[in-house]
């Protein structure tokens, strides 16, 4: 019996990849795969993130693990895709007082393993370049109206430190953890194939689809458009003016990335980050994904 853990984490195309594989649920079960995804685990038949507040041994943790076998369905093997797994990216859980990256990632990831049965897990993890992770994250919270000035969301965290390779030590020191798979955000469209053959059995990556990009964030032309709306409108919805500045200002339109940091912070950004990735390619039981 083989348990994976896909973690996200957030911002890395895993919603992407997690509604590509939801077309083939069947076929990846027949299989002998299931795969339990944030359909299943943000509200019926399991809200995962509740349980995981409520710590180890908490008042509904055996009916979590009832459910978890439930959606099984007796099959060998069970992928987990989950990146609310690490955490959340409001700016209170994205980052502890000492700057660490999903501070209760590693106790939240011993509680899910726990609740598939305590099985040795391989986990996969997707990277980014963490000017470009944190500057995302915040527009995450901007769509959910929690946000609207990054210098605020910052708290005076230096948006060019990498701490990847801080939180992959942390999963790693995991006892279940038996492996971790990584691979940068950056990369993952030329090795989406790739990616796919590790996690699914035999002759089945071939056949799940690769649709349209699921989540299109705020552009900057969006991201200005919704700052003028509410500078004229104090009182307006900020998620409602969000959602109508990712429509109207989309990528596909010919509208620029969102970019809200000097050329310096994304060059030392580039820089923490490559260095993070080469410390890691050497890490014995972490293993590098690359075209």
């Amino acid at each position: 019996m083989a348990l994976s853990i896909h973690l996200g984490a957030h911002k890395t195309a895993s919603t992407h990849l997690q509604h590509s594989l939801r077309q083939v649920r069947d076929g990846l079960r027949e299989a002998g795969l299931a795969l339990v995804d944030p359909n299943l685990l943000r509200g019926e038949p399991l809200s995962l993130s509740l349980i995981l507040a409520q710590g180890m041994g908490g008042p509904d943790e055996a009916g979590a693990r009832q459910v978890l076998r439930d959606l099984r369905q007796g099959c060998p093997d069970l992928l987990i895709s989950e990146e609310n797994i690490l955490g959340l990216t409001h700016r209170s859980r994205l980052f502890s007082r000492k700057g660490e990256l999903y501070p209760r990632a590693a106790a939240r990831l011993r509680h899910v393993i726990a609740l598939a049965g305590d099985e040795p897990a391989v986990l996969y993890l997707s990277l980014r370049d963490p000017a470009s992770f944190i500057v995302s994250a915040f527009a995450l919270q901007v769509a959910g109206g929690k946000e609207i000035d990054l210098d605020s969301y910052l708290c005076g965290r230096d948006p060019a430190r990498s701490v990847w390779l801080d939180l992959v030590g942390r999963l790693a020191a995991v006892e279940e953890v038996s492996r971790i798979v990584l691979w940068r955000y950056e990369d993952y469209p030329a090795l989406r194939p790739q990616l796919l053959e590790r996690l699914l059995p035999p002759g089945l990556a071939a056949l799940v689809p690769d649709p349209p990009p699921a989540n299109v964030g705020l552009t900057q032309a969006g991201y200005e458009w919704l700052l003028r709306r509410a500078a004229a409108e104090p009182e307006a919805d900020i998620r409602l003016l969000a959602r109508r500045a990712r429509a109207r200002f989309q990528p596909a339109g010919g509208h620029a990335p969102l970019r809200l940091l000097d050329e310096a912070t994304h060059a030392r950004s580039a820089e923490n980050y490559a260095r993070d990735i080469e410390i890691l390619r050497a890490i014995p039981g972490v293993e590098l994904l690359e075209p």
